[in-house]
């Protein structure tokens, strides 16, 4: 990707993370997009436990270590770090 393409995307997606309307629609091979959903599914979901009054450091933790599987899948497709 260029460099305003990875700034646009990942600034669509932290929106995304942060509960914002994108109105964005991923497409491209089914592996592709099956790691970008995840990445993002992960990031969120880390992101929302972070903000929770009653997060524990076990929930959090877990989090963590599935949002960094899912960072790692994301390098391996698609050959750039997941950033978010």
């Amino acid at each position: 990707m260029s460099q305003t393409r990875d700034n646009t995307f990942n600034a669509v997606m932290a929106a995304h993370i942060l509960g914002k309307k994108t109105n964005v629609r991923l497409s491209g091979s089914p592996k592709r997009v099956g790691v970008t959903r995840g990445a993002i599914t992960a990031s969120k979901e880390l992101y929302e436990s972070l903000c929770a009054d009653d997060a524990s450091i076990e929930i959090v933790t877990e989090l963590l270590k599935k949002k960094n599987e899912a960072s790692q899948r994301f390098l391996e497709v698609m050959g750039v770090p997941w950033v978010l």
